[in-house]
Order: C-alpha cells, then structure tokens, then sequence
C-alpha cells in the first residue's frame, strides 16, 4: 500500500473524529461514563510512547546504569517528584540526558 495512501486515510479518520466530537451542527453528547474514561487516554498513550524509548533502546531491553535513556528518565521523574515546573524539570532533564550522551557514556 502507498504511503501517501495511508497517510491521507490517518488524516481524514482523525479529521472526520474530532469534527463529529466539536462540531456544533452535529448533537454527538459523551456520557459521564465514557467522559471518566477518556481521562485515562493521555497517560496511557504516553506511556506507550515512552516505555519503549526508555528500556528498549536498541530492540533489547537494556536496564542498567549505562542506559541514558532509563537514567535521564529517574532524573525526570526525581524532578517533578519535587513539585518543580515542567519546563524546568524538561530543561534540567535533556540537559542531563545529553551530558550523559556526549561526555559520560561516549
């Protein structure tokens, strides 16, 4: 299949999803129960994202002190444990991640 094929099928699904969901012309109403559902979508897709990232680096799993991906990621979490803006913590993080990258582990 053509990867412009596909591309244009993932833009009108989500395009044709967010318009029943925001358009006003169409009564599309979400029931408490689904609404109290919805809220896990962000954490769970997040977490999809980044588990992969962090402990499978190079398609293995790889939990030790010279995985910079695990490490900066328990700097991150280490940060925002400490109530710190998420900027801050994203800044004082990468910044760590790339010390590590560039001059620790290189």
């Amino acid at each position: 299949m053509s990867y412009w094929l596909i591309i244009v099928a993932m833009a009108l699904i989500t395009f044709s999803v967010r318009y029943l969901l925001l358009a006003r012309s169409i009564p599309v109403r979400i029931g408490p129960r689904l609404q109290r559902l919805l809220t896990y979508s962000a954490p769970a897709v997040l977490t999809a994202l980044w588990v992969p990232i962090v402990f499978f680096p190079e398609d293995k799993l790889a939990i030790s002190t010279t995985n910079p991906y695990l490490l900066g990621a328990l700097v991150a979490i280490g940060l925002a444990c400490t109530r710190l803006s998420t900027l801050l913590v994203v800044g004082l993080s990468i910044g760590f991640f790339v010390t590590l990258q560039l001059w620790i582990l290189a």
